[in-house]
């Protein structure tokens, strides 16, 4: 994973998914999270269902400080199509990729990074806040 920071669009993986996104629909998003809750998450699977989950917290208002402006423009088009089972969704990719069995939880646990934890910590906070 080529990453120069822990932040969800701050690696290769995210921002080559980020090329998908804007060619195609909720469909694209969906897809993304599905590929972290099938056992070990690997790291460009789990990189890429941190970005989805950032973008769903987008589109239901509650994007991070750093949105990039494409994944903006996306969700001013296609957000609507998003809805409360997808943020649920979003919630168990975050999990998955947070979990121990994950590659990349292993890369940062290893890099002695926690600000990478924290930062799923403050995704999942926006997302089930979109759930209220």
């Amino acid at each position: 994973m080529g990453a120069w920071g822990f932040l969800p669009f701050e690696n290769d993986d995210a921002l080559d998914w980020l090329d998908e996104l804007e060619a195609g629909g909720a469909e694209v998003v969906r897809g993304a999270l599905a590929k972290a809750d099938a056992g070990y998450v690997e790291a460009p699977e789990g990189s890429v269902a941190i970005a989805a989950a950032e973008v769903i917290s987008a589109c239901q208002g509650n994007p991070p400080g750093d949105l990039p402006e494409n994944v903006a423009t996306w969700g001013t088009a296609h957000g609507a199509e998003l809805g409360p089972e997808d943020v649920e969704l979003a919630l168990q990719a975050v999990d998955c990729v947070a979990g121990e069995e994950s590659d990349v939880a292993e890369l940062w646990d290893d890099a002695d990074e926690p600000e990478w934890r924290e930062s799923l910590g403050e995704l999942s906070e926006r997302l089930r806040a979109a759930l209220r």
